[in-house]
């Protein structure tokens, strides 16, 4: 299970030498199934290091599709406003 640290870029060669790995996309430095939480505890976020062991391993919410140009969210969808059996590509004569 992935659990993400805020490590200072000051701490960040302790913080590999301990096991934790960059995510160079969402740059941030993080933990996938550690052997002990207490080594990693002075990077933790803050909702998780005061809350127990077991409520801190519970997984990340997924990220929410942003709607900010630049942002890919993904493929639209196109769907036909009437019921005629047409391809989502294709034009239906009922669409405008």
């Amino acid at each position: 299970m992935r659990i993400n640290l805020k490590v200072p870029f000051a701490h960040k060669e302790a913080a590999k030498e301990l096991g934790a790995r960059w995510d160079a996309a969402r740059k941030i430095w993080y933990v996938i199934d550690p052997e002990s939480l207490e080594v990693f505890s002075d990077w933790m976020p803050e909702a998780e290091a005061t809350s127990s062991t077991s409520a801190s391993l519970k997984p990340a919410e997924p990220n929410k599709a942003r709607s900010s140009p630049g942002v890919f969210t993904g493929p639209k969808v196109l769907q036909p406003v009437c019921t005629c059996a047409v391809q989502p590509w294709d034009a239906c004569p009922h669409s405008p």
